[in-house]
């Protein structure tokens, strides 16, 4: 507009100049002035129109590309003072939306990660029944790991165990338990809550195993027992022991042969039973693993020299680091129990050790013994501190291989084979 305005006053001037200079001839001069003015007049019209125009057409399309969720666009600057602010505004516009979804994707990115990667069990049913979000641990448990959006909860619901569906269908939290695929207990914690999605109400799934977090806690409370019996214990034989003593020193005075007997016999019960309280300190008190490589042919043989054993397998090529000493412990525990398992037995094969490598997971060790093999309270109770079957047994040693297998986030499992005879399976991760 400024440059227009500029051209009408030379044209004035022009005409002026006109006047003067060619005089009679004005009118000549005029038409042709005229003409040529009133042409540049039409040009610079239509350069104006069409540079404002494309001013338009650029603010449009920025703005339809903020309307698609395309942040990236930006409009160049037309040296235009009054425009060109509002393209400034614009493209700062445009830079924090597209800051902002970039924060928000990589947010989402992260939240979906910690989801896809938590072992709780999440999912997400709308109003029709219909789940619409799903995390891996859902769809490894109740669709073998396929995709579970879109399915219709109703109907996957059906087909599962009465006592499992039954919890489901519990409003709030529950605790129940379920049998794994090896037939053992596992103890489930469900939460259950409402939740709002576009003035719906949808219902949220929170499925948990507590079944390890509940054997520590036993675990804990088993040790704080065997502490508090520890320490009442040791007080009260500290002075038996003292005064049994004294007793055997007054029998010898008197030269009386019954009382040294009677003397000699508690102090051995005594010993026995420190040595008893000892053993349990030791569950109490069992240190944390210190990790190493394990070299498997040289705790192979130390093993076999003390409790022979058939290999079935070949010997793990797997690097596997763990307390060498605790897993050295935690396995004559075992075979000295599958020996004592099948001594009854008049003929009866070799205990046999069985390897299983589990692919970048880590490996099972399985003990198999040709006994009687196990009644089901002692498959249930075996784990437990001061259970035994045995008559002089102390209920130690199966508690501390869970103890020390549990350290190692691995897991202690019992099972009898159909042809005779129980297996003690050892898994440790890598």
């Amino acid at each position: 507009m400024t440059k227009l305005l500029t051209f009408f006053f030379l044209c004035q001037v022009a005409f002026s100049l006109a006047g003067v200079v060619y005089g009679p001839d004005y009118p000549l001069v005029f038409l042709l002035i005229g003409t040529v003015m009133f042409s540049l007049i039409g040009y610079m019209y239509h350069r104006y129109n069409k540079a404002q125009a494309n001013i338009q057409r650029s603010i449009e399309q920025g703005l339809l590309s903020l309307i698609d969720g395309d942040f990236s666009v930006s409009i160049a600057p037309k040296k235009h003072p009054i425009y060109d602010s509002v393209f400034t505004v614009f493209n700062q516009c445009a830079e924090k939306l597209r800051k902002e979804r970039q924060h928000l994707y990589q947010r989402e990115m992260l939240l979906d990660k910690v989801l896809n990667t938590s072992p709780v069990v999440t999912f997400l049913v709308s109003p029709d029944h219909k789940i619409i979000f799903a995390n891996r641990a859902a769809e490894l448990m109740f669709n073998h790991g396929e995709s579970l959006l879109g399915h219709d909860w109703l109907a996957i619901r059906s087909e599962l165990d009465g006592g499992f569906a039954e919890a489901l269908q519990n409003s709030g939290e529950s605790i129940f338990t379920l049998k794994d695929a090896s037939g053992d207990e596992q103890a489930w914690h469900l939460a259950k809550s409402g939740m709002r999605i576009h003035q719906a109400s949808h219902t949220l799934y929170l499925l948990k195993s507590i079944t390890h977090e509940l054997g520590r806690q036993e675990v804990q409370t088993w040790k704080k027992v065997i502490r508090v019996l520890s320490h009442e214990l040791n007080n009260s034989i500290a002075p038996i022991s003292s005064m049994c003593h004294s007793g055997q020193l007054l029998a010898q005075n008197l030269e009386e042969p019954r009382l040294d007997r009677v003397f000699s016999s508690i102090s051995r019960r005594i010993g026995h039973l420190n040595e008893f309280i000892k053993g349990y300190g030791e569950l109490s008190k069992l240190k944390l693993p210190s990790k190493t490589l394990i070299r498997w042919p040289t705790l192979l043989e130390q093993l076999n020299a003390l409790y022979p054993f058939e290999l079935t397998t070949e010997i793990p090529e797997s690097s596997l680091y763990a307390d060498e000493h605790q897993l050295e412990q935690v396995l004559i525990n075992i075979l000295k129990n599958a020996h004592e398992a099948q001594s009854e037995q008049a003929q009866s094969p070799p205990v046999q050790v069985h390897f299983i490598e589990l692919e970048q997971q880590g490996i099972t060790i399985e003990v198999r013994d040709f006994g009687t093999g196990m009644a089901q309270e002692v498959l249930e109770n075996a784990l437990l501190p001061f259970y035994s079957t045995k008559h002089s047994g102390t209920g130690l040693g199966l508690a501390l291989c869970r103890e020390i297998i549990d350290a190692h986030q691995g897991k202690l499992a019992f099972r009898n084979c159909e042809d005779g005879g129980a297996v003690v399976s050892v898994y440790l991760p890598c």
